[in-house]
């Protein structure tokens, strides 16, 4: 690692999670992952008048490593367009996650509120989120339910 340190503008939640997810603060992406591809791809230089922003509890640290093409002490700066995609990706890979872990819990037997409260304690996910979370979890099943039926129940024409 280069011991380079970006700000990206981030729910605390998304913070808490890849905290958790890769066991480090900042957050270092191993090799070979999609997030460290995309630091990759979207990293460039920094304007001249470039001063990093602190988000507060809404900022993600991420330590850049050495890539095969990009110093990071030279290309360390996300603008807000390639930031809300990179935290976009983070969301979609949150959602994933936090779907299938719940799906694995339930299908031991565990409840619908103890496999979120087993999620959230997993990653540290802070209290507030706990109503969206199972807003979230009832919204996915209602639409799995959905398709599952009218699967199962299509018509000849």
């Amino acid at each position: 690692m280069s011991e380079v340190i970006i700000k990206v503008q981030c729910d605390h939640y998304l913070v808490k999670f890849l905290e958790a997810y890769f066991n480090s603060s900042p957050v270092r992406f191993p090799r070979n992952n999609n997030f460290r591809n995309f630091l990759e791809i979207f990293l460039d230089f920094p304007p001249l008048d470039h001063r990093e922003s602190d988000y507060g509890r809404n900022t993600l640290t991420v330590e850049l490593p050495f890539f095969e093409d990009k110093d990071p002490r030279s290309y360390n700066f996300l603008n807000p367009i390639r930031q809300r995609i990179f935290v976009d990706h983070i969301w979609m890979f949150f959602k994933i996650t936090f779907r299938s872990e719940i799906n694995k819990y339930r299908l031991t037997g565990i409840g619908r509120n103890d496999a979120i409260a087993l999620f959230m304690d997993k990653y540290n996910i802070p209290d507030e989120c706990w109503e969206s979370l199972l807003k979230d979890y009832s919204r996915y099943m209602q639409n799995h339910s959905k398709k599952k039926y009218r699967k199962n129940h299509k018509h000849a024409i």
